[in-house]
């Protein structure tokens, strides 16, 4: 009943929309370059779907209609907007993806129809993938548009519209041109590097993606110019760096040992603090079982006819409670983790192990040893330091331990929130706790 509750629910919804679009009123969500109008009609309800130009905006629009006209790309446009500090739409940062978007799709501030009165709904539908659980878009036939014009809602006239038309199409037509060479081309400007997706920007936080062939740089910086930093590394000497922290800084036998003697003495504390939660709370549980046990005796001895009904709440209350510290002190019940020095030994044997299976003729040995060394890093920060770049790489602990032990995790929950650890490998070594608050210890 419930499922077809909520399909007819849809329906009706999607009735009502294509009801307003057909009216040339929104159907739902609202455009860069336009305000919501608020008004009610004459019995007071909310009149919804009118919309009217928002000028600064619209502007905005205009420009970039006729700087992507005249040969600007739309990551050039995107600097000089973020340069003049001009909102993008959501209030952020704008970016080449927001002013191309797909033309296919209607997304994106040179595909939006409606800047030139047309008011297009119902071109794609979403639906929600059973596996991942994400939407994913399709594209409706188009034969089941609803297509509205809306002259009031105009900034743009149809010259420069089609003359962005124009370069659109020439600009896709010299990428199709030789397709093999693009893509090519686009696998040798973007490849897939050992460490991809875990790199970051220590000035603004965005990630170090591959910017040609060889360089690895601060994204953000170059997409959309909001970041100072343009200090670039080659791809080969960020992994041999990486490689090596992982290999000689992270578990470091002297430095671990340190780091084994602070955290028991931090868990220590911690311990006890949850000892005296502990301690009351099995407190509690006794006291509730000792007014149980009054009450049920003065169910049994009273007369008045109202007041079994009224202790039974009572009793209700209390067992409910009961139950909860039971929960608490079942799960508050863990030993507390063994760390052991010699870890450190057996973590670089297996990192050394891997860093030769890097080197392997085999792919599927070489693909299998990068994953693992993956699961070691929880991110690499890139910092501009004296012009050169410092690097700290931060690893999850229970990974590190994990590959420490073969392949066992270690006991008590040493886990991914409690600790981790980082390895400076421009200014020496640190280790990084946070039990529960961040502390770091500075060694070497």
């Amino acid at each position: 009943m419930n499922a077809l509750f909520l399909k007819d629910l849809a329906d009706k919804t999607r009735r009502g929309q294509r009801g307003r679009v057909e009216l040339g009123k929104s159907g739902g969500g609202n455009a860069y370059g336009y305000d919501v109008v608020k008004k009610f009609d004459g019995n007071g309800e909310p009149v919804r779907g009118d919309r009217t130009i928002k000028e600064f905006q619209a502007d905005v629009i205009r420009r970039i209609f006729r700087d992507y006209a005249a040969g600007k790309s739309a990551k050039r446009i995107a600097f000089e907007l973020n340069k003049e500090t001009i909102p993008a739409p959501g209030g952020g940062d704008w970016g080449f993806s927001t002013i191309n978007g797909n033309p296919k799709r209607g997304n994106g501030i040179l595909n939006n129809e409606m800047y030139v009165g047309k008011l297009i709904w119902n071109r794609q539908r979403f639906s929600k993938d059973p596996d991942t659980g994400k939407r994913q878009a399709r594209m409706n036939p188009e034969a089941e548009w609803i297509i509205q014009d809306v002259p009031e809602l105009r900034v743009l006239d149809d010259d420069l519209w089609q003359a962005v038309k124009e370069r659109q199409k020439t600009v896709k037509q010299n990428r199709s041109d030789d397709n093999e060479a693009e893509n090519h081309f686009r696998e040798r400007r973007r490849p897939k590097y050992l460490f991809s997706g875990l790199t970051k920007c220590g000035c603004c936080g965005g990630g170090y993606s591959m910017i040609s062939a060889d360089l690895v740089g601060c994204s953000t910086a170059r997409n959309k110019g909001t970041c100072d930093n343009r200090k670039n590394i080659r791809r080969d000497q960020h992994e041999a760096r990486v490689l090596n922290a992982l290999r000689h800084h992270l578990m470091d036998p002297g430095l671990f040992k340190e780091f084994c003697d602070k955290f028991t003495r931090e868990m220590n504390l911690l311990r006890m603090e949850g000892r005296a939660s502990i301690d009351q709370a099995e407190a509690e549980v006794t006291r509730i079982d000792r007014e149980l046990d009054k009450l049920m005796k003065l169910v049994m001895a009273s007369s008045d006819d109202d007041a079994p009904t009224r202790m039974m709440k009572k009793m209700k209350d209390l067992e409910a409670r009961q139950k909860e510290l039971t929960a608490f002190l079942q799960e508050a019940e863990e030993p507390p983790p063994l760390l052991h020095p010699n870890m450190a030994h057996h973590y670089h044997v297996q990192v050394d192990e891997l860093y030769a299976a890097l080197r392997e003729d085999s792919e599927a040995k070489r693909m299998k040893a990068a994953d693992v060394i993956r699961s070691l890093v929880k991110d690499i920060i890139l910092t501009p330091e004296d012009g050169e770049l410092k690097i700290d790489v931060r690893g999850d602990l229970a990974d590190i331990l994990g590959i420490s032990l073969k392949g066992k995790r270690p006991a008590g929950g040493a886990g991914r929130s409690q600790v981790e650890m980082v390895a400076g490998t421009s200014v020496g070594q640190n280790l990084r706790k946070r039990l529960p608050d961040p502390l770091l210890f500075g060694i070497g």
